[in-house]
């Protein structure tokens, strides 16, 4: 099964709700890169069933964006500063961050 890596950057002002989409990218594994941004990679399926289930949970009023990041957009990352663990956030891609 494929797996793309993608970013969930969010701006969510309730926090009821942040906590809730916090929850749901954390069960589906992805790992907090930042306070409000994201990291991880997941099927297809995994990617419809997530927007589908972000929907319920933050409805129109919030905004949450999932930005895919190619084996090759990603390898190409700068970090300034302290980074994050590229190796267990890249999971089983084959990714370099620079």
């Amino acid at each position: 099964m494929k797996k793309n890596m993608y970013y969930a950057v969010y701006d969510i002002s309730d926090d009821k709700t942040r906590s809730r989409v916090v929850q749901a990218l954390k069960d589906i594994g992805f790992v907090r890169i930042q306070k409000s941004v994201f990291c991880g990679s997941f099927s297809s399926q995994q990617k419809k069933d997530l927007v589908e289930k972000l929907k319920r949970i933050a409805g129109d009023d919030e905004s949450i964006y999932l930005i895919l990041a190619c084996q090759n957009c990603f390898g190409k990352v700068t970090i300034i500063g302290q980074g994050f663990d590229k190796e267990y956030v890249s999971n089983d891609l084959e990714s370099m961050v620079l």
